[in-house]
């Protein structure tokens, strides 16, 4: 009977004996591991995107050399100085620029936080301050090709080529203002909500100066406050969204356990 006993048991261990002994088979272990990997995971997928932003920026900057039939080379000499330089430009600004990214990346890889904080409060909030710091780069980016358009009279181009990226992230970025303005609005301050929504909401792609004169040296000065402007909205934004978690977490809070005010005295 003990022999049977003993074959039995033999036999249900088989599949973790030759599982254990299967080359390269941590996969149990990976799985049940998820819930502290999601971080790494998401954080993954981060860097991931960093790398196919990098090579759609440097794609866009470079493919205009040979697109329609060479129609860049076409074009009158300044004309091509220019964009030869915004190309050097933005090539270089690329790097930095996806860079934040990675950045993000590492911050949601390090995260401690359990899998509620991290869905609703640390990934949000790295995704908001990814938004700004893009946001805030390409508009540096931009003042600077401003500067060189200034001072050499030449269409130092290229930023056409992140319109695109900053399309999907200045929504992002202004959420907060914009929430703040609505308020404004809703409570009879229309006329000023709009006038600091003008403020908040600057273009950072448009140079209306010209070289060496008045109005392009106030067009520079204007696309270097434009980048304040942009990280502003970025704090007050996840300033307006951490309060608002703050006050989310404490009604979950106390719906779990609730109490009156008064209930110590």
């Amino acid at each position: 009977m003990n022999k049977v006993n003993q074959l039995t048991n033999q036999l249900l261990d088989s599949p973790k004996m030759i599982s254990d002994k299967l080359p390269w088979n941590n996969w149990n272990s990976s799985v049940e591991d998820s819930e502290n990997s999601i971080s790494g995971w998401i954080g993954k997928v981060f860097n991931i995107a960093a790398l196919v932003v990098l090579l759609a920026i440097l794609w866009g900057l470079f493919s205009q050399l040979w697109m329609d039939n060479g129609g860049f080379w076409k074009q009158e000499a300044t004309l091509i100085i220019g964009g030869l330089l915004g190309i050097l430009l933005w090539t270089y600004a690329a790097f930095p620029i996806t860079q934040i990214i990675r950045n993000t990346s590492e911050s949601i890889s390090s995260s401690k936080s359990d899998i509620i904080n991290l869905i609703f409060l640390d990934i949000p909030v790295a995704v908001i301050k990814l938004s700004g710091y893009v946001l805030a780069m390409v508009g540096l980016f931009a003042a600077i090709s401003e500067v060189l358009s200034f001072i050499t009279a030449l269409n130092v181009s290229g930023v056409s080529n992140m319109e695109g990226v900053m399309f999907s992230m200045s929504g992002m970025n202004t959420l907060g203002i914009n929430a703040v303005m609505e308020v404004m609005g809703n409570c009879g301050m229309g006329d000023i909500s709009n006038i600091i929504s003008q403020i908040t909401s600057p273009d950072l792609t448009v140079y209306g100066g010209s070289a060496w004169t008045v109005s392009g040296a106030a067009g520079v000065c204007v696309s270097f406050l434009a980048v304040l402007v942009t990280l502003i909205n970025l704090y007050i934004t996840v300033a307006i969204y951490k309060f608002i978690f703050g006050l989310a977490s404490t009604l979950v809070k106390w719906v779990k356990a609730p109490y009156l005010p008064f209930k110590s005295l």
